[in-house]
């Protein structure tokens, strides 16, 4: 048994997925790379993808770059820049293609079909999560004016909340693991591993024990609590 059967054996034990991005014949992207992952786009005649500046590696003939400001005020305050750089294919007969990467190294791509039930047309992530969309994606914010989970619940007051219907791609370091749980389902995590998760999953705050365990456990005061239903990453 390799390495990777036995991580996924220990990960379906405890409820947990590897995130992988299946390779379909008819898929419109694909990911390649373990690290500093590039996410690589076919457009048919005519379409479009959308990113953050500065992710282009290639892309082939045909394909026109446009810059525009989409939401300035709401894009800035979710960690993104203010413009956003259009990716069209030009051609009126012939596919093309885009490969984007990440704006920091080491970083993994992370898609997203808005449209599946577990996310159900809306997810919250860590602001700046943001890379690139494909189809009809949003980027607005998300204000958690609670107090106490907005200061020790890991995602600020200010998140950034994606919507709509489409492909929507973040990015982040490290393994990426994704959970879907079930309606009243209670997941603990430590408040800095926190990428994104559905509207519908409820985020709160619990203690992570008494006094010494505060003190000497490395946790902190509390952990992040969340309740299902929906995915969590």
């Amino acid at each position: 048994m390799d390495i990777d059967e036995k991580e996924n054996l220990v990960l379906k034990a405890t409820g947990w997925n590897n995130f992988y991005v299946p390779v379909e014949p008819d898929s419109k992207f694909v990911v390649t790379g373990r690290e500093s992952q590039v996410l690589t786009v076919k457009l048919p005649p005519g379409d479009t993808v959308k990113s953050e500046p500065s992710t282009m590696m290639y892309m082939t003939d045909g394909m026109e770059t446009v810059a525009t400001c989409e939401g300035c005020c709401k894009r800035i305050c979710a960690g993104e820049d203010c413009c956003v750089a259009n990716f069209n294919n030009t051609s009126t007969t012939k596919e093309a293609f885009v490969a984007l990467t990440p704006i920091f190294p080491t970083a993994k791509v992370v898609p997203i079909d808005m449209s599946s039930p577990e996310v159900n047309g809306t997810i919250i992530a860590q602001q700046g999560a943001f890379m690139a969309s494909y189809g009809d994606v949003e980027v607005d914010v998300s204000l958690d004016c609670n107090f106490k989970t907005c200061c020790c619940g890991g995602m600020g007051l200010v998140r950034q909340k994606l919507t709509g219907t489409g492909t929507a791609f973040i990015s982040g370091t490290g393994t990426i693991v994704q959970k879907v749980l079930e309606v009243g389902e209670v997941l603990l995590c430590d408040d800095n591993n926190i990428m994104a998760f559905s509207e519908s999953v409820k985020l709160d705050i619990q203690r992570t024990g008494g006094v010494m365990g505060m003190i000497g456990g490395g946790e902190g005061i509390v952990n992040t609590h969340l309740t299902g239903p929906g995915l969590v990453i």
